[in-house]
């Protein structure tokens, strides 16, 4: 009996028609985002106008733009050239990365896409990531750029020489320069680029050598060096960017700082090559944890807490603290040069592959590299930079367990 209707019609349909139908449907759902992102960004950007903040609005719009671009840009995959030559840094940004290296400086989308490409010609580049933004100067030049993920948004020339640059994720910029009244200028901008406070240190309180913003933009972390009978001293300050005057936090004589960081707007990590140290925003001191005199040959103070590597050749020790510098894995791992604290593990950069361990020192799988890995991103993805390409590493599936 032949069959009639809508159902004959169906399974009338042949496999070709029925592909064509699901890729026009595709295409259709494809033209919705976009017109929904479209209309999402004409919405945010008259309600930021109807605000009167035009200088911050500008910038919100600005990285709304880079956003809405980048989710729309087709997966181009990985591995990718980065054309940045050997790695000198790599940065998270807001669904992107941006890498730094002796050729120039790139950017990339999480998904592949090269979003901008920069050569800056500088004989000591460096780069500081705040947000969605990055801080790209030439360390004793004159001159610095602040780029968003897909263009330049301005430059700035100073009177001096520039040591340091940091990027708060609201926008605000930190720059140390020499000084010829005394020894070095530290002056911080705000968001919409105008003069916010300076001060000028002296021999006694050292020229900054790491400083790091807090995550709402209203404190800035300095560990400045100088030297006091013969020894190298670090003096740690915290500068209210509201009240303006700077607050010493300790003095360290004999170590020299390698990294701080902000865990929360409340609580700061400083690390030194002799210890680390937890302190309050009010000033107070939350906990210190002392290496014991072993040399840290690498360190990575990210995802809420602090892995460190000991030793070199054969012999290496790894370092596992948490936010409140209590120990989570103390013990040898495998030959390395490097170590990168991520979400729920640690990474080992070795000579040919990375290394992924659990936070308690379980081995939990190894990545084979064809040359040597200079860097590591640890986040939502990881993305590994070795030789000149950049590539993403998918940890292999769990082993299903056996009854």
């Amino acid at each position: 009996m032949r069959k009639t209707g809508h159902r004959a019609r169906r399974e009338d349909l042949s496999a070709g028609r029925i592909e064509y139908i699901e890729a026009a449907r595709q295409r259709l759902r494809n033209r919705r985002l976009r017109r929904t992102a479209l209309l999402v960004a004409l919405v945010a950007a008259a309600v930021i106008y109807l605000t009167g903040l035009v200088n911050t609005s500008v910038m919100a719009l600005e990285e709304l733009a880079d956003t809405a671009r980048i989710a729309l840009m087709p997966e181009q995959g990985f591995p990718q050239q980065t054309g940045a030559g050997e790695v000198y840094q790599a940065e998270a940004l807001g669904g992107s990365f941006v890498v730094l290296g002796s050729e120039g400086c790139t950017v990339f989308s999480a998904g592949g896409g090269r979003l901008n490409t920069i050569g800056t010609g500088y004989a000591r580049p460096a780069l500081a990531a705040g947000g969605n933004s990055f801080v790209l100067y030439n360390r004793s030049g004159s001159e610095l750029r602040v780029e968003s993920r897909t263009r330049e948004l301005y430059t700035r020339q100073t009177e001096g020489h520039i040591y340091l640059c940091a990027l708060s994720e609201g926008g605000e910029l930190a720059v140390v320069t020499d000084d010829v009244r005394k020894l070095s200028l530290l002056t911080v901008y705000d968001a919409s680029r105008n003069e916010l406070l300076s001060w000028s240190t002296t021999t006694a309180e050292g020229v900054p050598l790491r400083m790091a913003f807090s995550p709402d933009g209203t404190q800035l972390a300095i560990a400045a060096v100088t030297a006091r009978d013969g020894q190298m001293v670090t003096n740690l300050y915290l500068l209210n960017l509201r009240a303006g005057e700077p607050q010493l936090l300790a003095s360290e004589a004999g170590s020299t700082p390698l990294e701080l960081v902000w865990l929360s707007n409340g609580r700061l990590l400083a690390v030194c090559d002799t210890h680390a140290a937890l302190y309050g925003s009010d000033g107070g001191a939350r906990g210190r944890y002392d290496f014991g005199g072993q040399a840290a040959a690498a360190l990575s103070a990210e995802n809420g807490g602090l892995a460190v590597l000991f030793g070199s050749g054969p012999s290496n020790t790894a370092l596992l603290l948490d936010g409140q510098l209590a120990v989570q894995y103390e013990g040898p791992v495998p030959s390395a040069h490097g170590i990168v604290r991520g979400p729920d593990a640690f990474y080992l950069l070795c000579e040919s592959s990375v290394e992924c361990y659990a936070l308690d020192g379980s081995y939990q799988w190894s990545s084979p590299l064809d040359a040597r890995p200079q860097a590591l991103l640890a986040g939502e993805d990881l993305f590994v930079f070795a030789g000149n390409l950049v590539q993403r590493i998918t940890p292999p599936a769990p082993e299903p367990e056996v009854d």
